[in-house]
């Protein structure tokens, strides 16, 4: 067992796609744009992913996978990945998920990743609870009040007990579909 927890060395890993992307920030989050976080509990086929509160362990019981690893202190990013008919899941952890708990999960339409583990039988892309692969620009206009661009962006911020927790969402919209989605929550410590 204590094989298939091991983490794979930065050198063999690379995050890339759309968990690079969420990872990576290269949305534009800068401030929140919608009233409330629209994400509750992500639907995985039988497994309930909570962000903040899923361990990375949870979703390699209930799939199977290789632990992948790269990058050093607060760049580091471990996460499992799935390529499966349709495209390619990530679920990701970061230093402020101690490196244990999902953090952001994200999904992209098209050819399986080559450096992901093939999705088990018993795996279903997320149902995020909004418009996720497929869905048009007017769905998420629909949801949101706004979408325009190849990469959308939005946010939300709420107060947590001891933290404020900013939940984000990011698309990448292709012939007017979303070929990407990933959603992740940060907890931020407040003054008090």
């Amino acid at each position: 067992a204590a094989l298939v927890l091991a983490a794979t060395p930065a050198a063999a890993a690379s995050l890339g796609g759309m968990g690079a992307a969420i990872f990576g920030n290269s949305f534009n989050f800068d401030k929140a744009n919608l009233d409330k976080a629209p994400v509750g509990a992500i639907q995985v086929g039988k497994q309930k992913v909570t962000l903040q509160s899923t361990k990375l362990k949870d979703i390699q019981k209930a799939f199977g996978g290789t632990l992948q690893r790269a990058g050093e202190g607060s760049a580091r990013a471990d996460w499992l990945c799935y390529g499966a008919e349709g495209g390619t899941v990530w679920f990701l952890s970061n230093a402020l998920g101690g490196f244990e708990f999902v953090m952001m999960v994200a999904a992209e339409a098209g050819k399986p990743s080559a450096t992901c583990d093939p999705a088990p039988a018993n795996f279903a892309f997320p149902d995020f609870g909004i418009p996720s692969l497929g869905a048009s620009t007017a769905e998420l206009k629909a949801t949101f009040g706004k979408a325009s661009g190849s990469k959308i962006s939005y946010r939300s911020d709420r107060p947590g007990g001891y933290a404020d927790i900013a939940q984000y969402i990011g698309y990448v919209i292709k012939g007017g579909k979303v070929a990407g989605i990933g959603v992740g929550e940060t907890s931020v410590p407040t003054a008090h």
